[in-house]
C-alpha cells in the first residue's frame, strides 16, 4: 500500500499515531483514532483542504509533502500546540516555540498560579495590575458539553470578579484557535452557563491582551497625571 502520509507510516506497514504512538494497519482507523481520542488544536490540526481534511501536526509541512501545488491558507491554525517524539521508544514532549510554562506569584491574590503559555502568564500579570479587578480564580470548575454526539467536560481558565460586581469567565486562546469546532462546542456551553448566572463569558485572544495592556497603561497614566496636578 502506498504511503500517503510519509513519516507516519513505518517499515512494518503500520500507521503510528503522532499523539500517543498507537499503531494501526488501516488508514481510516488511524484517522478516526486521532479525531476521536485526541484534542484538535492541542494535539493536531486539520488539513484545511476539503478533499483531504486529515489530522496532522503541521499544515505547512503537510502541504509541502502532500499538496505542493496548493496555496497555503492565510488564516487558521498552522500547527499543533504540543508535539511528542516517540523516536526512541519513549514519549518526549516537544513544545511549540511560543509555549511557556511556570508559576505566576500573584500580588493581588497572594498565591501562585500555574500558566501553560506566555499568554496566560501575561493575563495573570494584567489581572494583578488592573484596579477594576477585585479577585480571580484559576480553572474554577468544569462545564459539561457535547461534541460529535459525545459528552465531555471543559474547564475555563479564569473566573474574574470586578469591583463593580461584574463576574466574567475567561478563556485564553490564540485567535487562530477560535474557529476550531470543539472549541465552539465548549464555549457555547460556557456561554449558556454564564447566561444562567448573570455572568459574561469572554475569549481572551492575543488582540484582547494588547487591549488590556493599553487600558491598564492609560489608567495608570491618568492616575499619575491626577496626582501630579493634585500636588501642584
Amino acid at each position: 500500500m502506498a504511503d500517503r502520509f510519509g513519516s507516519e507510516f513505518n517499515n512494518s506497514k503500520k500507521y503510528q499515531c503522532f499523539c500517543c504512538s498507537r499503531q494501526y494497519t488501516d488508514l481510516d482507523e488511524y484517522k478516526d483514532h486521532i479525531l476521536k481520542d485526541h484534542e484538535e488544536g492541542r494535539d493536531f490540526v486539520i488539513c484545511p483542504l476539503q478533499r483531504c481534511g486529515f489530522p496532522v501536526r503541521c499544515v505547512r509541512t503537510h502541504f509541502k509533502a502532500k499538496h505542493p501545488s496548493e496555496k497555503l491558507p492565510e488564516k487558521g491554525m498552522m500547527k499543533a500546540m504540543v508535539w511528542k517524539d516517540f523516536s526512541n521508544g519513549k514519549c518526549k514532549k516537544v513544545k511549540g516555540p511560543n509555549t511557556k510554562t511556570g508559576y505566576h506569584g500573584s500580588t493581588k491574590m497572594g498565591q501562585n498560579f500555574y500558566y501553560r503559555s506566555g499568554w496566560e502568564k501575561e493575563v495573570y500579570e494584567l489581572l494583578d495590575q488592573d484596579a477594576e479587578v477585585l479577585a480571580y480564580k484559576a480553572e474554577p470548575f468544569e462545564i459539561p458539553y457535547v461534541y460529535k454526539g459525545e459528552g465531555h467536560k471543559y474547564t475555563p481558565d479564569i473566573h474574574v470578579y470586578f469591583q463593580d460586581g461584574r463576574i466574567e469567565l475567561w478563556e485564553i486562546k490564540p485567535a487562530n484557535q477560535t474557529l476550531l469546532e470543539q472549541n465552539k462546542a465548549k464555549w457555547s456551553s460556557a456561554e449558556l452557563a454564564c447566561d444562567m448566572r448573570g455572568w459574561k463569558f469572554v475569549v481572551i485572544t492575543e488582540q484582547m491582551i494588547e487591549k488590556l495592556k493599553k487600558k491598564i497603561a492609560n489608567s495608570h497614566r491618568g492616575f499619575l497625571e491626577y496626582n501630579y496636578e493634585d500636588v501642584d
